[in-house]
């Protein structure tokens, strides 16, 4: 494996793992797993702008892509509601 195609990878692993992390933040911040999303958005609307992007043939990846990140950041997000809800049911018995 090349030097270039380990680090493309390393680099794909920290930001997935950086998204998984910060779309499991507090319902109050449930901004911060959008940063991710965000940002790949951003980096689509600028290859399109630049015609580096031809989205009938890469429609099917983009697509995924960006459903897989949204799903990450809704799973996570319902996640962190309910252990919110859950912490807030020990206070209240407690």
């Amino acid at each position: 494996m090349e030097p270039r195609s380990i680090l493309t990878l390393a680099a794909a692993v920290a930001v997935t793992a950086f998204h998984i992390w910060a779309s499991r933040r507090s319902p109050k911040h449930w901004y911060v797993g959008g940063i991710v999303p965000a940002l790949w958005l951003g980096i689509l609307a600028f290859l399109g702008w630049r015609g580096s992007l031809s989205f009938p043939e890469d429609l099917r990846v983009v697509g995924f892509t960006t459903l897989i990140l949204l799903l990450i950041w809704a799973q996570g997000h319902q996640a962190a509601k309910k252990r919110e809800l859950e912490k807030m049911r020990a206070q209240d018995i407690g």
